[in-house]
């Protein structure tokens, strides 16, 4: 395999972790990073023994950069991913991939044009369990999924945290930054057609341009299933699942447990979301710490365990794809703008639904 050669853009938390994985996995090295809080680009450079780039520009302009990491915050993801194209590098975007669908299909096109990948980064799709859910429902293990319910919510305060996270300009608001369930459940169920959002906040006399304490979704999908989903800060009891209902069975993803619980015909299966002990244990350890508050990754501090090694596979299907080799039927989606696009639409649609109060 010829090295591949890799600038990353934006080294906070998962920034600089694909930084680190691409500079051990075997055919990849880093070779320039740039942007994150402070210092952390020069941190991070000086840890990996690569380059830091003056800016965006230079680094998808550099002749040793054969592709790049867009881990950028949401807001920038659009004009990174352009230009690493427009300077034919092959590009791996974080989620959410952009905060409008008129501009993920400008990004998506801008890559076709440049005959450059572009891989969307939704991260569950690595984990063992959610591709073992998704053989059993492809092959008809709960009959036809006919209605889902998922919930991500927890308490914040609202003095807790600032900078570009707590942005909901930036964001693109709670469907955007935490998209991973609108994507697992059309993953599941199909795109949806329409959808209906509601919202409010703790306080009543809330300024209307703040971001909202709870969100109710409800979608209506392209096989006649149904959905619902609660997201929001304003909830002291947190939640942190998906559970989709069959004909003939049902699948409860429950996050906070990081298990599996699957009934079918057969009876009913527990496994780990990761499928690895010390993966699970990991993250269910941290959700018994958070006790149902919503933290933020910190750019000090690395990813958990939980995420590396979905990471690092993320890291070695992107390298396998721009080496010439065939992507894996079961990441497609994340390859021709499917996951892409279906997320975006439905979280656009639903900020939509709540300006106008109507389903869209």
């Amino acid at each position: 395999m010829s090295l591949l050669r890799f600038g990353v853009i934006g080294c906070g938390n998962f920034g600089a972790e694909f930084a680190r994985i691409l500079n051990d996995l075997e055919g990849t090295r880093t070779v320039a990073v740039v942007g994150g809080e402070d210092d952390s680009a020069k941190l991070l450079s000086e840890e990996l023994h690569c380059e830091t780039a003056a800016s965006v520009e230079e680094l998808v302009a550099r002749d040793d950069v054969d592709a790049v990491i867009v881990a950028s915050p949401n807001y920038l993801h659009k004009q990174h991913v352009i230009l690493a194209a427009q300077h034919g590098k092959h590009v791996f975007c974080e989620k959410p991939v952009a905060l409008s669908y008129s501009d993920c299909e400008e990004m998506m096109e801008s890559c076709r044009k440049s005959s450059v990948h572009m891989m969307a980064g939704h991260i569950l799709h690595f984990m063992s369990g959610v591709r073992q859910v998704k053989r059993l429902i492809a092959t008809g293990g709960i009959g036809k999924p006919i209605i889902s319910h998922a919930e991500r919510t927890g308490w914040q305060d609202k003095q807790a945290g600032s900078g570009w996270k707590h942005d909901q300009v930036k964001t693109g608001g709670d469907l955007f930054h935490f998209i991973h369930e609108l994507d697992l459940v059309q993953t599941f169920l199909g795109a949806t057609v329409s959808v209906f959002l509601a919202s409010s906040c703790v306080e009543p006399a809330h300024n209307v341009s703040s971001k909202p304490d709870h969100l109710m979704l409800t979608m209506e999908f392209s096989n006649g299933a149904l959905g619902t989903m609660q997201y929001g800060s304003g909830f002291r009891w947190g939640e942190h699942f998906v559970k989709i209902n069959g004909t003939e069975g049902a699948v409860l993803f429950d996050f906070k447990r990081s298990e599996i619980v699957v009934q079918t015909k057969n009876g009913i299966e527990t496994f780990g979301i990761n499928g690895q002990r010390d993966e699970d244990e990991d993250r269910a350890s941290g959700y018994r710490q958070m006790e149902g508050k919503i933290v933020y990754t910190s750019p000090t501090i690395r990813p958990p365990l939980f995420l590396r090694q979905p990471m690092r596979l993320e890291m070695v299907c992107f390298r396998d794809a721009i080496s010439g080799k065939q992507v894996d039927p079961a990441y497609i989606t994340l390859f021709d703008g499917t996951a892409a696009r279906s997320s975006i639409a439905t979280a656009e649609a639903a900020m939509l639904s709540l300006k106008e109060q109507s389903w869209i």
